[in-house]
């Protein structure tokens, strides 16, 4: 039975309804307002400064680009601090983003990275001509399996790098972008690689810039053993001049590192209720029984369909009745 009054008819339908659940959670963030890099540790042979509220990495390297990176790296790293140890769990993902402000000569590539314990990361630099991405080990003399490494012109400057893991069972999804703060986070760059236990297709050997670069090694992609414990950003000098150069310098702000978890389809009993627009004020109420007692619904969700007052309320009960009532 549906009371109404004066209002046409009333249609009850039993339908489902969908909702999803997806939760994030913040694990790290440093705008670099507090003038110290206490939780920072210096990484390479440059150094790292706190200057104007923001993260600044600089160094003076060789003449010339060497195949070992870490003779022309620099960088500071800290502690994500994960809620819980072990394995990112699967199709979870974590995201670090960093804003690069800017840097000083296009040779300078300005990086963000995910580190494990041992060394290992991935890492993902952008200069104005460049963007790449590679998986290192921490091992001395191993080379760098380098995802990818293309020649695309971009702003290096005021714009937000990008570094996502999305474990898909025992593979890792990579995900890097990087975004235009000019211009409403516009996307500049995006591109997707997948980790593997099989050997991955890399560049090879010696392929971009002196680089010593190589095969990816077979084994477990990182986080499907361990979730990464420490964050980076990095400066990276790839200028193979031999004539001496300014020091290389980037300059970052605002990291953050982020936790989201998988969404969750939940399928929940509904009714849908529909009836002609009409002028006037009413209150939708529900009872478990004709005579009640009735209780209006709070807030029900609604829209306007076919000239019609649609209405969507959860309802495990299948039993409930519902009325139109006229406010006085």
């Amino acid at each position: 039975m549906i009371n109404k009054k004066n209002i046409g008819v009333i249609t009850l339908a039993l339908m489902a309804c969908a909702s999803t659940a997806f939760a994030q959670t913040l694990l790290l963030r440093d705008n670099f307002d507090d003038g110290i890099l206490t939780e920072w540790i210096q990484g390479g042979l440059g150094r790292i400064e706190e200057i104007n509220h923001q993260f600044v990495v600089s160094g003076s390297f060789g003449p010339a680009q060497t195949n070992s990176p870490t003779d022309t790296h620099a960088s500071g790293y800290r502690l994500i601090g994960l809620p819980s140890s072990g394995p990112l769990p699967d199709n979870q993902t974590m995201e670090l983003r960093a804003d690069l402000v800017g840097a000083n000569q296009n040779d300078t590539l300005a990086g963000i990275s995910f580190l494990w314990v041992e060394g290992h990361g991935y890492l993902f630099q952008m200069d104005q001509g460049e963007v790449t991405m590679m998986k290192y080990y921490g091992e001395a003399n191993n080379p760098l399996a380098i995802f990818f490494w293309e020649n695309l012109p971009l702003k290096n400057e005021n714009v937000t790098l990008a570094l996502s893991l999305t474990r898909r069972g025992s593979n890792v999804i990579i995900n890097t972008r990087v975004l235009d703060r000019d211009n409403a986070n516009a996307v500049l760059f995006d591109r997707t690689v997948t980790d593997t236990p099989q050997s991955d297709l890399v560049l090879p050997n010696r392929a971009v810039r002196g680089f010593r670069c190589g095969p990816d090694l077979l084994g477990t992609p990182w986080p499907v053993a361990n979730a990464p414990g420490f964050v980076s950003l990095v400066l990276t000098w790839t200028n193979p001049e031999r004539a001496p150069q300014p020091a290389a310098q980037v300059v970052f702000d605002n990291l953050e590192v982020w936790q989201y978890e998988s969404p969750e389809l939940k399928i929940q009993n509904a009714v849908m209720l529909s009836w002609p627009v009409t002028q006037g004020t009413f209150v939708l109420e529900s009872a478990s029984s004709v005579n009640g007692p009735w209780e209006a619904i709070p807030d029900p969700w609604s829209r306007i369909k076919d000239g019609k007052t649609e209405v969507s309320i959860l309802a495990p009960d299948s039993m409930k009745l519902f009325r139109l009532r006229q406010a006085p």
